[in-house]
């Protein structure tokens, strides 16, 4: 396919990373056993790839499938050289305005473990971890090509996507003047409000909650602080919408009881009475995925049953190959305290309580529960 062709074939996968060891091992399990796995063999790579316009930084993963008729698979997936291309595999990413090339890149292959991103441990190696990086901005109103050529076997792989646009958090309101805080308590529920984002289909919530630990001094009235840091609760993932419009308006209820049950899981009580813990304010993070990433949800949750007798054929938007290239937008909203009310709710609740947090510094009796 040329890259001025439109890839109208369905596809998709889970966030963030593509399980491209489940991918592959459809060639060991997923085949009935009256023919051989081994006979007439196809070069078959994988693919993963998130682009994402709000950064400049981009990274896909090409690996590819393998069997022999003397090594077990096992032993292959353990060998580097038998799931990485070399200096052979040429990556190329166009950007596409109408269908008209307007720029392309060739994608540099880097070890992520020279740059900090190191690959999940497991059945295959994962040193070295072999990456296809670009670096530049990409333009959420185009549309890009992904082609990507073996020159010792010839073989082509090709991928086109549009990309998922900016989108705003509107409650709490990033574009608001005025004062805002947030309010949540174990019997309420808060609406988080959002645009949806051109081309998206399915996203992931998640509140990061920043806090403070100190030691309280009775003589001095004064707590000297010792850290400052945060915890992501993961709200929600996977929550998906009926349309890939924009500028449409999304609402989710926060779960205020969820919200407490996640604090009493992540904080363990300290035994020292002067340790203190305030929580200090809470931001939402929002990723919002492509229509590909939704399709793949809803292919494999239809088709990968424990009951199945094997495993069906793998979604993939890939054309020569297995895997997905789609596309997200990485929203990170404002910081905004805690009302003074979720403050005392999160020291002194039932649910809470003994966590070591401070209620409100105006309330009476701090930084202890009355």
């Amino acid at each position: 396919m040329s890259s001025g062709e439109k890839d109208l074939t369905l596809r998709p996968m889970k966030w963030g990373v593509l399980a491209f060891a489940a991918v592959i091992a459809v060639f060991w399990t997923g085949c009935s056993t009256d023919f051989d796995l081994n006979a007439d063999f196809k070069e078959t790579p994988v693919v993963y790839g998130l682009l994402d316009a709000s950064t400049d930084t981009q990274y896909i993963r090409i690996n590819r499938a393998f069997l022999s008729d003397n090594i077990d698979a096992l032993t292959l997936a353990a060998n580097p050289d038998s799931i990485y291309y070399g200096d052979e595999l040429s990556v190329r990413l166009d950007e596409l305005n109408n269908g008209v090339v307007v720029q392309s890149w060739n994608l540099e292959r880097v070890d992520g473990d020279t740059l900090g991103i190191p690959k999940a441990g497991g059945t295959f190696a994962n040193i070295p971890n072999i990456l296809y990086r670009l670096i530049a901005e990409l333009d959420y109103t185009h549309q890009y090509f992904l082609y990507a050529l073996n020159a010792n076997t010839g073989k082509e792989i090709s991928a086109q996507i549009d990309i998922v646009d900016a989108f705003a958090i509107t409650r709490p309101d990033d574009a608001s003047l005025f004062p805002q805080s947030i309010s949540l308590s174990p019997q309420n529920k808060y609406s988080l409000l959002w645009k949806s984002a051109q081309d998206a289909r399915i996203y992931d919530l998640i509140m990061r909650f920043h806090y403070r630990e100190g030691i309280y001094s009775p003589e001095g009235d004064s707590i000297h602080y010792t850290f400052s840091g945060y915890k992501d609760w993961v709200i929600e993932t996977n929550y998906t919408t009926e349309s890939t419009q924009g500028n449409l308006t999304i609402q989710f209820q926060v779960d205020g009881a969820s919200f407490y049950n996640w604090i009493a899981d992540a904080f363990e009580p300290v035994a020292d009475f002067n340790f203190i813990r305030i929580a200090d304010s809470a931001q939402f993070i929002i990723d919002a995925g492509g229509n590909e990433l939704y399709t793949y949800f809803q292919y494999n949750n239809a088709t990968l049953g424990i009951t199945e007798g094997q495993v069906s054929d793998v979604y993939t938007n890939i054309n020569g190959g297995l895997g997905i290239l789609s596309s997200r937008y990485h929203k990170v909203g404002k910081v905004y305290p805690f009302a003074i009310q979720t403050r005392d709710s999160i020291a002194c609740s039932a649910v809470t309580s003994g966590l070591n947090f401070a209620p409100d510094g105006g309330t009476f009796g701090f930084p202890f529960c009355q």
